[in-house]
């Protein structure tokens, strides 16, 4: 084999070592599941409710109920379990209506790196 050969494996050696494994990369914080589940049809929920891998910032959440025209239906103070901080709600005031929403999140992790994603639901009994 020639020498460039060796030096293009050793660095493609070099690059694999630095690449996370799948248990690392599962310690990043992210969003892990959620309350009405994401494509889910569910009875009018009393709330939305997330669990994310570890514990976000305090005051970095944001949780936005959005209905099927793109109205902003709930946005309230976001609540932190008190038996698990890795988990964040909002209550909503009234029963929500049959149909299609949308739930956008946002929240930072302990090293600063800020998450942001979306889900949907449907209710089809109040």
């Amino acid at each position: 084999m020639t020498v460039r050969y060796h030096r293009v494996l050793m660095l493609v050696c070099a690059f694999a070592l630095l690449v996370p494994t799948s248990g690392e990369a599962d310690l990043h914080f992210a969003l892990s599941k959620s309350a009405p589940a994401d494509g889910e049809a569910v009875g009018s929920p009393a709330e939305v409710r997330l669990w994310f891998t570890e514990e976000p910032e305090h005051g970095t959440t944001s949780i936005r109920l959005i209905d099927s025209d793109g109205e902003v239906l709930a946005s309230g103070e976001v609540q932190t379990d008190a038996e698990d901080g890795r988990i964040v709600f909002i209550e909503f005031d009234d029963a929500i209506d049959v149909g299609a929403y949308a739930v956008a999140w946002r929240a930072m992790g302990s090293d600063g790196h800020v998450v942001r994603g979306d889900l949907s639901f449907s209710v089809v009994a109040q």
